[in-house]
């Protein structure tokens, strides 16, 4: 039952944090959604290359 409870809340704190992104940016949040990818992106090429140059 607690396990329930705790699964039901969590999606619903997440859909309200989706409904929020979605109604405060609007179309400007796919250009957020496609920065924070390429930031990722950088972000793991760089973790690569270092693990990469290790002997």
């Amino acid at each position: 039952m607690k396990d329930s409870f705790s699964l039901l809340l969590a999606g619903v704190v997440i859909a309200v944090v989706a409904w929020g992104f979605w109604h405060f940016l609007g179309a400007d949040g796919f250009a957020v959604l496609n920065i924070v990818a390429l930031v990722l992106l950088v972000a793991d090429n760089f973790r690569l290359r270092r693990q990469l140059k290790r002997p």
